[in-house]
């Protein structure tokens, strides 16, 4: 059993770690002035959504806050990529007769993109408080950050699910950070005895 759980926490954060460098490269790639290959991109983070979706649930017996954060936010994460990666490009090209229907389905997605956020820093702030209380020294550290960045996530995240804010790329980076530090608590994250 430590071996089915170890393994399935290290797919989730592997997972989280390729749509943290994703979106690095998105952005990064977005502020240089060129374009993204948005189709390719978003079909990779479909993918690693659609795997912490499945971990996610793996971990539900064994860490239910944990597992649930990590799967709410894979599942709402797979349909806010899917809507990119299949529903802009149509209502791009139908042009300024279908921008109000764009506008509405971009807001969704931003929308699902930030809850998902949220997920992630509840799981985070969940695999935190394990690590602080059990943990060792760099255990301790890891937990402390990833409950640090999950808080951030969960603020950000929340305050930019209201229309009238514009809070879009902290809460986006926020939720990055603590993907990233959930990442990383997860491989420092032991099984119990029973597990």
């Amino acid at each position: 059993m430590h071996a089915h759980f170890t393994t399935i926490a290290r797919v989730a954060a592997t997972a989280m770690i390729v749509t943290v460098a994703t979106q690095i490269i998105y952005i990064t790639v977005s502020n240089m002035g060129a374009t993204p290959d948005r189709e390719v991109i978003w079909s990779i983070e479909v993918l690693a959504f659609l795997t912490m979706c499945i971990s996610g649930l793996a971990l539900l017996p064994a860490r239910p806050v944990l597992g649930a954060g990590i799967a709410v936010g894979g599942i709402l994460n797979v349909i806010q990529a899917g809507m990119g990666l299949v529903m802009f490009p149509p209502l791009l090209e139908a042009g300024e007769a279908l921008a109000p229907a764009f506008s509405a389905v971009l807001a969704v997605a931003f929308l699902l993109f930030h809850a998902g956020k949220v997920a992630f820093g509840v799981a985070a702030i969940a695999v935190a408080r394990e690590l602080w209380s059990g943990g060792e020294r760099v255990a301790k550290i890891i937990g402390a950050l990833a409950g640090l960045g999950g808080l951030a996530a969960v603020a950000l995240n929340a305050a930019a699910i209201f229309p009238q804010t514009d809070i879009t790329y902290p809460a986006g980076a926020a939720g990055t950070v603590a993907a990233l530090l959930l990442a990383l608590a997860l491989t420092a994250l032991r099984p119990t005895i029973e597990e």
